[in-house]
């Protein structure tokens, strides 16, 4: 028997309560950054994906699992872009003072933050590592499509562009296939978190370690 959904007065339909100390969550700190909130938003996605999977259609859930999805794909992308820019300047390339602050503090645009991640990997990795990889790429583009400016899954209506109002997020209803997207989503965060973003971590710890090393000569 469910405790909490047999008592009238909890509407929540949340498990009852566990001992005390179990129900203490850690957030925040100086070492929290992007990465740890994006593995967060797409680990939230699958385990709502999951759920709608096993229980069967529940149409009020798609939009919401959407949008962890897309937010975890925006905060990897963002984390990738200031790591990037960090090896480069380690490199002694020389990047503007806003670089890349003003486009990750200021767009939500899936395209142009994949973008401005293909330049950076470009100038600082070989190939064929100096590019999103190619499938991931096209769920990034198609993602674009789908919500340009991080507004699609968030509301029933979005802004219609200038002087045009509001216009329904999703004017036409349709039928998809909301498992094949799942797995695409997540496949695209996943490598964007843990693929480019682990390789990203690697290549900055051996920079350091190497830099680490001249130094001493560089004293002479």
């Amino acid at each position: 028997m469910n405790e909490a959904l047999d008592d009238p007065v909890d509407l929540s339909g949340l498990p009852p309560r566990r001992p005390n100390w179990q129900n203490t969550a850690v957030i925040g700190g100086i070492h929290e950054d992007d990465f740890d909130i994006a593995l967060g938003y797409l680990q939230a996605a699958d385990i709502l994906a999951s759920h709608w999977i096993r229980s069967g259609t529940n149409d009020a859930l798609p939009v919401p699992i959407y949008n962890n999805y897309r937010h975890s794909i925006e905060l990897s992308l963002k984390a990738c872009i200031r790591l990037a820019a960090n090896c480069l300047r380690c490199n002694g390339v020389d990047l503007s003072s806003d670089e890349p602050d003003k486009l990750v503090n200021a767009s939500h645009a899936i395209g142009h933050l994949a973008d401005r991640l293909n330049q950076y990997l470009g100038r600082l990795l070989e190939a064929p590592n100096n590019r999103i990889p190619e499938k991931t790429q096209e769920t990034l583009d198609w993602l674009h499509q789908l919500d340009e400016n991080g507004q699609t899954f968030r509301y029933s209506t979005v802004k219609g562009g200038k002087g045009k109002g509001v216009a329904q997020a999703r004017p036409n209803q349709q039928t998809i296939d909301f498992d094949a997207d799942c797995r695409r989503l997540h496949d695209a965060g996943w490598m964007l978190y843990s693929a480019v973003g682990g390789y990203l971590d690697n290549h900055a710890a051996l920079q350091a370690e190497y830099y680490a090393e001249m130094a001493p000569d560089a004293a002479w």
